[in-house]
């Protein structure tokens, strides 16, 4: 491996000013690409679509975990005729192929990520007039290069609920062709530990601390930015650990990862292929969508436990393919990259309310904080129930975005005050959270009707009503 190669914050402008390429705005992928990602995502929205719509009329298919409703069988159906991927992660993400975009305006962007790039993130805002350049500490540096790959450190924004650091990727070989999500942004993960020195927690993983993917875009073929976030709030919770004015931080990246545009699983054997077939055949089942749609209960437990079989003689194969990241769905970098920097915290805009409102059942709210970027609802621990929040319109905020609990931005929704639900776990991932989904009635009431359906099921409810003028 190359020795790791440390630079200073001047070596970080140079390679600003060789950059020369900017993120504002939304990227406009080339045409094929943009059909192709249309499409595809089309399919997992009419599919997502049937469901809701069997959700409304009581059909009890539909469950979590994976093991019924007509997504998932619809899925299997066409893996086996060879229309998607093999492996369940191709029903995720369909079959999108993306070239990486670029565009040629000429704004150096290695101290203004967040300038470039706020507007579009998950938890978008205007991190321009919070954020600080990072400032390397006694021992530390901004910009760290191993084997080609330089990692630069551009901004740090930080208040009690989260920590956001904004940095860009550089390689001096092109970046290998990555998946693009639903927004167009490229699937990059940064995996490590972050250390800060106000507790005594020792290094952290970072999946335990926030999120590994980075929330970013490419800048050309060799270059990407983004922002990944440390959620502070969640991690420290109950810990009694507050964030104070200054601290120091350690980064340690051993690597990083990307989602291959273009996996390299190996493809079902025939002969595994030929057992599930004659198995079915034996079972006197038909292999076709019409075929599955006239089987019985009895006949699709059958069924679902003779592909199970199929794929677990799969796995067995190539065990690998199980684990994640591995060699067929990703693409590696390997450090490590180390950075020790200061952050400040800004309470700028941030409103904590303190509700202490716990029922009988042990239900409630303990406080909401509400920054710049995101409300976060602190609620008393009970993994049977979710939490659901609304804005002052009735919309669904966040859109159920998994990893961030209790978590939902802000930009784009009316907070002048919010609505938290809590539900039955089982009955909302199954039931009520489809009608927001259905589209079965006008949009513009799409708020209202989902408000007195939550209204009405709920577990608790609470109002929060937030005074804009209000902060620390």
């Amino acid at each position: 491996m190359e020795k790791q190669t440390k630079h200073t914050w001047d070596d970080g402008l140079r390679l600003d000013e060789n950059i020369k390429k900017t993120l504002d705005g939304v990227f406009l992928l080339p045409p094929k690409a943009e059909r192709a990602r249309q499409e595809a995502f089309a399919q997992v929205r009419a599919m997502a679509s049937e469901e809701a719509k069997d959700a409304g009329q009581g059909n009890t298919e539909i469950n979590s975990g994976g093991q019924g409703g007509k997504r998932y069988k619809k899925a299997k159906r066409a893996l086996l005729r060879g229309l998607i991927g093999a492996g369940a992660a191709a029903a995720a993400f369909s079959c999108i192929y993306m070239a990486n975009p670029s565009v040629a305006a000429r704004t150096p962007i290695i101290s203004h990520v967040f300038e470039q790039i706020g507007g579009v993130l998950d938890f978008a805002g205007d991190y321009a007039g919070l954020a600080e350049q990072v400032d390397k500490a006694a021992e530390g540096i901004a910009s760290v290069t191993v084997d080609g790959t330089t990692i630069t450190l551009s901004e740090v924004y930080c208040n009690e609920t989260a920590l956001y650091l904004s940095l860009v990727i550089h390689s001096a070989t092109k970046i290998p062709d990555t998946f693009y999500d639903e927004d167009g942004k490229p699937m990059i993960c940064m995996y490590g530990q972050i250390d800060f020195d106000f507790d005594e927690e020792g290094a952290i993983d970072l999946v335990y601390v926030g999120d590994s993917e980075i929330d970013g875009k490419m800048v050309d073929d060799n270059t990407f930015a983004g922002v990944i976030r440390f959620d502070l709030g969640q991690y420290f919770s109950g810990k009694d650990i507050e964030v104070p004015d200054k601290y120091q931080v350690k980064l340690y990246v051993p690597q990083i990862v990307g989602t291959k545009l273009h996996d390299t699983r190996p493809p079902m054997p025939e002969e595994l292929r030929k057992q599930y077939e004659n198995a079915m055949e034996e079972n006197g089942l038909g292999l076709t969508d019409e075929d599955y749609e006239r089987f019985t209960e009895e006949q699709k437990e059958v069924e679902h436990q003779l592909f199970n079989d199929m794929w677990n003689a799969y796995y067995e194969l190539y065990p690998d393919r199980q684990t994640y990241p591995n060699q067929y769905d990703n693409w590696f970098m390997d450090g490590p990259w180390e950075f020790t920097f200061d952050a400040s915290r800004n309470d700028k805009d941030v409103i904590r309310k303190e509700i202490n409102d716990i029922d009988e059942n042990g239900l409630g709210i303990i406080s909401v904080t509400k920054t710049p970027m995101e409300i976060s609802v602190e609620m008393a621990e009970n993994l049977d129930c979710f939490a659901v929040i609304l804005d002052a319109e009735g919309n669904l905020m966040g859109n159920d975005v998994p990893g961030y609990g209790n978590t939902v931005p802000v930009n784009g929704y009316d907070t002048s005050r919010i609505y938290v639900y809590i539900c039955d776990y089982v009955e909302y991932v199954d039931e009520l959270k489809g009608v927001w989904w259905s589209g079965g009635y006008d949009e513009s009431v799409r708020g209202e009707v989902f408000k007195e359906l939550l209204d009405e099921r709920c577990l608790y409810r609470k109002e929060i009503i937030f005074d804009e003028h209000e902060s620390d």
